[in-house]
């Protein structure tokens, strides 16, 4: 398993490294740090310079926090991009075949932001990889369980295998959750149909089916979260229809709830 972390320095970034490295003493997997970063300058005569001190910069930075990890037993390397970030990582974990990304919700710049900053939110928005974002100071991976909202629009079996790909070996409890309005009757049949599935399939995983009743998705998702803050929030990417929403500037909550909550985007 390949792990790939963005990384800025920032507080919020070393929480999202902390938590990739327990998910990789888990799984045995291998972490590459990603700086990436856009030198803005007035003339060409300058941009020599600019980038060879921001490389020298970030280099010695990224190999004093590899060596430090690989002190721990882990397998870490780093690699610097010129370029904006979200199209760095997107295309550098594609081309690389990353199983995962995990990076902070926000960055440097300590603006609290709705749910995640912009740069995170292209990122699973544009990425073919699976995002994990977690926010600052997001209880680690063995404090929390999974929780996975079910859309039950069609979900398919290769996302639940991605999941387990990615999650199985932290031991963590699943929840699965659907949020309605009224169950009707097709998915009271969907969900039973799925419960037994995944118990015939994976029966060394620990799961139970919760319906979360609700006017609008928005309020489902709060009053699930306020009930089960230890979560990994995890959503299935396969349309639009129940994440976009997410990153919606206009939504009036602004999902401000969901600060302490990591999100895990499966595609």
């Amino acid at each position: 398993m390949k792990i790939l972390v963005p990384t800025d320095f920032s507080d919020n970034a070393n929480n999202a490294l902390d938590f990739a490295t327990e998910i990789a003493k888990a799984e045995k997997a291998e972490i590459t740090l990603l700086y990436a970063f856009y030198a803005v300058y007035d003339f060409a005569a300058q941009a020599t310079e600019i980038i060879s001190t921001i490389e020298r910069d970030a280099k010695k930075q990224l190999k004093e926090i590899s060596e430090r990890f690989k002190s721990q037993g882990l397998t870490i390397d780093y690699k610097i991009i010129q370029g904006s970030v979200a199209t760095a990582v997107t295309s550098f974990a594609y081309r690389n075949e990353y199983d995962l990304i995990v990076m902070g919700t926000q960055g440097a710049s300590g603006i609290k932001k709705a749910l995640i900053g912009s740069n995170t939110a292209h990122v699973i928005k544009d990425a073919m990889t699976p995002v994990l974002a977690v926010p600052n100071n997001a209880d680690l991976p063995s404090k929390n369980k999974i929780c996975a909202a079910l859309e039950l629009l069609n979900e398919k079996e290769i996302q639940f295998k991605n999941l387990f790909r990615l999650s199985a070996k932290l031991n963590l409890p699943y929840e699965f959750f659907h949020i309605c309005k009224e169950l009707a009757f097709d998915k009271k049949i969907e969900i039973k149909g799925l419960e037994s599935y995944l118990k015939d399939t994976y029966p060394e995983i620990q799961a139970s089916f919760h319906v979360n009743y609700a006017d609008n998705t928005e309020e489902g998702i709060k009053s699930y979260l306020d009930k089960n803050p230890n979560s990994i929030l995890v959503t299935f990417s396969k349309n639009k229809t129940f994440y976009e929403y997410l990153f919606n500037k206009s939504t009036s909550v602004e999902m401000a709830y969901h600060t302490h909550v990591p999100l895990l985007v499966v595609k």
